[in-house]
């Protein structure tokens, strides 16, 4: 069963490319209507990067010639890999200033050339004469062959979401941990007040065993979850904060066994956010539930 929501989304399909596979999910009158995915050969996407956009744009159109989906409201996933957030703590300025302030400030703070990335940024709550934003830079690579495949599939791209940000949208927790694993990526996130104090996002090896990939998974969670509580002493990641299994790999008995086996926390497969058939398995679309939450 899904969880309630009085939050009202428009008609949309997301879509999701991993290496093995284009996933999608149409959103009809608030509720979850389909569902589904083509395979994609191996290696036309390698690390998160499509690397042969006119293939994987035949496939895409292919899937949306099959299933009769509708092109006019399409939201996309682009990987986590190599993207490098910052909470900005910065004085109040006039809307018409920020846009110079905030890349002045990327400038300081991203260890990249901000020619390598494409930068976005959310005002977020804030009191007094300080404001909060949360900048994002996401490698321009990922997103240029991403656009390249939309086009090469004559599918307009509404809008564009991070993976791990769609799965924090999707789970809705004030604090929680969410992992998300597939055949070659693994992303881990840590929530705090509705945000994502930490997101890391590793690339796995495919000829890995899907327990040697959970195992790689929780190494990685408890390194993640150590550096964070000795960075914050006073306030931690509780020991009671739920862990959410995402991902295709996360849906079968064994590997979530391996895994809660493995943990010393709560662990749990999320709950759908939105209305939707009980058959649709939701950890493995997860991602695109976030995304139909974004579309607007």
């Amino acid at each position: 069963m899904a969880r309630s929501s009085k939050a009202q989304y428009k008609d949309c399909v997301s879509i999701v490319i991993e290496a093995t596979d284009i996933r999608y999910l149409a959103l009809q009158k608030g509720r979850v209507s389909r569902w589904g995915s083509a395979p994609l050969a191996a290696g036309l996407v390698s690390e998160g990067l499509i690397t042969n956009p006119m293939e994987v744009g035949r496939a895409l159109e292919g899937l949306f010639a099959r299933e009769n989906l509708d092109r006019r409201r399409v939201v996309a996933a682009i990987c986590g890999l190599r993207s490098i957030p910052r909470l900005l703590t910065m004085p109040r300025l006039q809307a018409s200033m920020m846009e110079a302030a905030i890349s002045r400030e990327a400038k300081r703070e991203m260890p990249v050339s901000l020619e390598n990335l494409y930068l976005s940024w959310q005002s977020l709550p804030s009191t007094g004469d300080q404001q909060r934003i949360y900048l994002l830079g996401v490698p321009r690579d990922l997103v240029d062959a991403l656009y390249r495949t939309f086009q090469a599939a004559g599918i307009p791209l509404q809008a564009l979401d991070l993976k791990p940000l769609a799965l924090v949208r999707a789970v809705s927790r004030e604090e929680a941990v969410i992992v998300n694993l597939e055949q070659d990526m693994l992303d881990l996130i840590l929530v705090v007040d509705y945000l994502p104090a930490i997101m890391r996002t590793f690339t796995v090896n495919p000829a890995l065993s899907p327990l040697a990939k959970v195992d790689r998974l929780v190494s990685e969670l408890n390194q993640t979850i150590h550096f964070y509580n000795d960075s914050h002493p006073t306030a931690p990641i509780e020991a009671n904060t739920p862990v959410c299994l995402t991902g295709r790999l996360l849906s079968q008995r064994e590997a979530i066994e391996r895994f809660r086996g493995a943990m010393d926390r709560p662990v749990e497969r999320p709950l759908a956010p939105l209305p939707c058939p009980e058959e649709l398995p939701v950890p493995e679309y997860m991602v695109n539930l976030g995304l139909v939450m974004k579309a607007v």
